[in-house]
């Protein structure tokens, strides 16, 4: 088993997930940029250590997970909009709300 095999094997098991290889292909890429990025601000040996690669990486799978659900979310509200949009009025165009403040 290679090293990188073992860092998804223990992604999986922090996440309680199994991971396709193209989350952690991406998660692992980005782990491995911000882990060489610290090290060079750094200089902090520690960050080059397995067990912090696995952390990084396991923070990453869980970020990319949270941006595609909010992506996902909001492309559905979005066609909500547009269904309901398109029952109210089928021919006219959305009028812009104006709100005025009275200072």
């Amino acid at each position: 088993m290679t090293t990188v095999e073992k860092i998804k094997d223990n992604v999986e098991i922090i996440l309680k997930k199994s991971l396709t290889q193209n989350e952690f292909e991406e998660a692992f890429k980005l782990a491995k940029k911000k882990q060489n990025y610290i090290y060079i601000r750094d200089n902090n040996k520690t960050v080059l250590q397995n067990w912090y690669l696995v952390a990084l990486t396991a923070e990453y799978v869980r970020s990319l997970a949270f941006q595609r659900f909010t992506m996902d979310l909001c492309e559905r509200h979005e066609n909500m909009e547009k269904e309901h949009f398109t029952h109210k009025c089928k021919s006219a165009l959305p009028v812009p709300h104006i709100v005025s403040s009275s200072v």
